[in-house]
């Protein structure tokens, strides 16, 4: 038995004896994937981080939101205007976040929704108000 041999088989052995101890890795390799449509990690919710004002002189606004948790994937992403605001163009910015367009009353106070649903069927909503000054 050559030196190399020597030393290799009782490394190998080794590493072997101590995954099985450890727990390891099972057999066949990695580790699943987590599966969509399982269960929640965390409770669905929805966040409108900020509207804007686009200017120009015209009552125009932008808002943009983004969603965390729930059971993926997510089935609904809607925008709808609840106060002196109506809802134009929705456009993903992300996986989880969108944008929308829009108008309000001017010199108003306005208000938005954001709604989303996920594949287990539970639906969340963040309101956000906001002065309309063109």
């Amino acid at each position: 038995m050559t030196a190399f041999a020597r030393v290799f088989r009782p490394t190998v052995l080794l590493v072997s004896l101590v995954a099985s101890a450890c727990g390891g890795p099972p057999e066949g390799g990695d580790l699943p994937a987590p599966e969509q449509g399982r269960q929640a990690l965390a409770p669905l919710t929805v966040t409108v981080t900020r509207c804007y004002m686009l200017g120009f002189g015209r009552p125009n606004f932008t808002c943009e939101g983004f969603v965390t948790g729930g059971t993926l994937p997510y089935n609904y992403f809607g925008w709808t205007g609840v106060a002196n605001a109506a809802t134009g163009l929705m456009t993903f910015t992300g996986p989880d976040s969108t944008q929308v367009n829009g108008r309000c009353a001017a010199f108003q106070t306005a208000q938005v929704r954001f709604s989303v649903s996920d594949a287990a069927g539970v639906t969340a909503d963040g309101d956000f108000s906001f002065p309309c000054m063109p």
